[in-house]
């Protein structure tokens, strides 16, 4: 376990040293390098700093790009922490979010969003992108948010409904990501070499690993647009274009492709890696990836958003029968 490590940053900081023009983000429209992501976040996290005190919380209204990962980073640069706030939820429970939140800063994502985020009747500061994306970067200011920073700050809150149907927060801090992130992607052998195909929404915790897993080691996140889930060939055109070879998705999602009979039409033979999550997975289905992928290692994983994502993991290595339980 790396104790030296003491801000998720320091992810973003050596990745983009080490691979400064490789993608780190790409979405169906647009790609930012290390280099990239690591300067719009300067700059957010600049423009930001001057709006909001520390170790406050600042919500995103808008839906994952890399323009939404820029923004999390910027926040979290400006000594924040970040909650994703999904334009298509219902206004009364972003309201219910923002009430828990006692949030004084809201960042919109898009114009598209002013009709929504007007809906909201937030009392506070709204701040645009667009307002921030070509802030002046300045280090000073960054330098000191971050000397007086601490591994135990918030990073994020991720909210769930639970048994009782009210948003509840769940806040995770970057020492709690740093030590699930020091033995993840070992694991599982995810390298620079992977490119992860992005299914979670970023108000989902499995989304935090597709985000982390590709910071700490390098690699190359590539979110897939969620309408594609409802047209499989879509999706098998978006992982073979893409060149995906790593998905950490929710049971639910696997199962699209093997229920509509998505690999009749392709297969995307560079993916070496499913871990899937969330619910049981079906042995039916399990089977038909492990015909159409022989090579590929499967794991189920298995843990609750309070203690960041996964606890247990369970890495198939041997067949299972109709009648099984996984």
């Amino acid at each position: 376990m790396n104790r030296a490590t003491s801000n998720v940053l320091e992810y973003l900081e050596h990745s983009a040293e080490r691979y400064p023009d490789k993608t780190a983000f790409e979405d169906e429209k647009k790609k930012s390098t290390y280099r990239e992501t690591w300067e719009a976040a300067r700059r957010i996290g600049s423009a930001l700093a001057g709006m909001s005190e520390a170790r406050r919380p600042i919500p995103v209204l808008g839906e994952k790009s890399v323009e939404t990962v820029q923004t999390f980073f910027g926040i979290v640069n400006a000594g924040c922490f970040y909650i994703l706030l999904d334009p298509k939820q219902p206004v009364s429970r972003l309201q219910q979010i923002l009430k828990t939140l006692d949030a004084t800063l809201l960042v919109v994502m898009s114009e598209d969003y002013r009709k929504t985020a007007d809906a909201l009747g937030f009392d506070g500061k709204i701040v645009y992108y667009e307002q921030m994306k070509d802030s002046e970067e300045d280090g000073d200011v960054l330098d000191v948010i971050r000397a007086n920073a601490a591994d135990v700050d918030p990073l994020y809150v991720n909210f769930t409904s639970g048994s009782t149907g009210i948003p509840k927060g769940v806040v995770v801090s970057h020492r709690s990501v740093i030590d699930f992130m020091e033995y993840f992607p070992e694991l599982f052998e995810i390298t620079e070499e992977d490119v992860i195909g992005n299914q979670a929404p970023f108000d989902f915790d499995v989304s935090v690993k597709d985000i982390y897993a590709t910071l700490k080691t390098g690699a190359t996140m590539v979110m897939i647009p969620k309408q594609y889930f409802s047209f499989p060939t879509k999706l098998l055109d978006y992982l073979c274009e893409r060149n995906v070879t790593t998905l950490i998705w929710a049971v639910s999602a696997v199962c699209i492709i093997s229920t509509l009979k998505g690999f009749d039409y392709k297969v995307p033979e560079k993916i070496d890696k499913v871990l899937f999550s969330g619910e049981v997975m079906p042995i039916k289905h399990l089977n038909i990836w492990r015909k159409y992928l022989p090579k590929a290692q499967f794991v189920n994983l298995y843990g609750p958003t309070e203690i960041t994502c996964n606890c247990t993991y369970y890495k198939i290595d041997r067949k299972f029968q109709k009648g099984d339980v996984l």
